[in-house]
């Protein structure tokens, strides 16, 4: 479990990374469509209790993520609670909450993984951006060494009403500082940066 280990400093002096609170994400993006089916399950959600993590993360992000697949058919694999074990000598292992691959259909996490997304119970700070961070890092690694390097890794911390989005490019970590607001009726607007960061990566 060493990304939870991570410090932004961490990040910095190990990684030689410059870390950077910038806004980054587009202001004009296309509109997801209404997902019924996403919208019932969400409905659904609201008689559950989600105090907990693991909660969060069953009744609102991974049908969330879901949604995002079904209108990206055969575009994407996403892995929920997988181990993903980098390079241990450089403390870059442990378990990821999601992790998002171009490979679609794959039962095995492979390059290019071009977006990792971190699960948090409570409020979004320094120590969660670290592991994302980190995990960023593991991923951008991955790519190289499965000879499938990727410009840009995407990443994402949640609380699942709140999501802060970061970039990883070259030596660069952004933190995107205007947190995007989930709301049982209205999914769409993180639904659409999600869409926005699956086009670029097809792009890329």
């Amino acid at each position: 479990m060493a990304y939870n280990k991570f410090t932004l400093k961490d990040l910095k002096t190990q990684f030689n990374l410059q870390i950077i609170n910038q806004s980054w994400l587009p202001t004009i993006r296309d509109d997801f469509p209404k997902d019924t089916f996403l919208l019932q399950i969400l409905n659904e959600a609201k008689t559950e209790a989600l105090s907990s993590e693991k909660a969060r993360s069953e009744f609102i992000i991974s049908p969330v993520l879901k949604a995002l697949r079904r209108r990206n058919h055969n575009c994407f694999s996403f892995y929920s609670g997988y181990q993903f074990d980098v390079d241990k000598s450089l403390k870059l292992n442990g378990f990821c909450d999601f992790i998002l691959s171009l490979v679609p259909n794959s039962p095995l996490i492979e390059a290019p993984v071009f977006c990792v997304i971190e699960a948090k119970k409570e409020d979004i700070d320094n120590k969660a951006l670290a592991q994302c961070g980190a995990e960023m890092v593991a991923a951008k690694l991955l790519n190289e060494q499965e000879g499938k390097p990727k410009k840009v890794i995407y990443g994402c911390v949640t609380t699942a009403f709140l999501w802060c989005f970061l970039k990883l490019e070259d030596d660069v970590l952004l933190i995107d500082p205007s947190y995007e607001p989930l709301t049982f009726s209205h999914p769409e607007n993180v639904l659409a940066i999600l869409q926005w960061v699956v086009d670029e990566c097809l792009k890329l």
